[in-house]
């Protein structure tokens, strides 16, 4: 795949369902594995597929949890964090800069 050529929504699943299998995963990781198959993509696009992959995911067994950084899932999120991260961009590229840190999780 050319280094800006963006994967396919299932595509981009199935290369996170190892990770998801086995621990939960920030949603920064989503993206951060897309700058790794696809270095020249647009930051923006990358989002957006990576927003789309986590709602297919959520539509079966995983949920959306804040958390801490290492500990990860501490809580399920809010109807306003849920919200906030409908607007906010950070969550998926930048945890540090993140005003909630979002992990997706298996609810069974």
């Amino acid at each position: 795949m050319p280094s800006d050529s963006l994967p396919s929504v299932d595509a981009l699943i199935l290369d996170m369902t190892d990770a998801l299998e086995s621990d939960d995963v920030p949603l920064w990781e989503f993206v951060w594995r897309l700058n790794a198959m696809c270095p020249d993509a647009q930051t923006p696009d990358k989002i957006r597929l990576a927003r789309r992959a986590v709602t297919q995911l959520l539509g079966q067994e995983y949920g959306l949890w804040r958390g801490e950084w290492p500990t990860g899932p501490v809580a399920p999120l809010t109807e306003r964090e849920v919200q906030q991260l409908a607007d906010d961009d950070v969550a998926w590229t930048d945890p540090e800069s993140a005003s909630v840190l979002v992990w997706l999780r298996a609810t069974g």
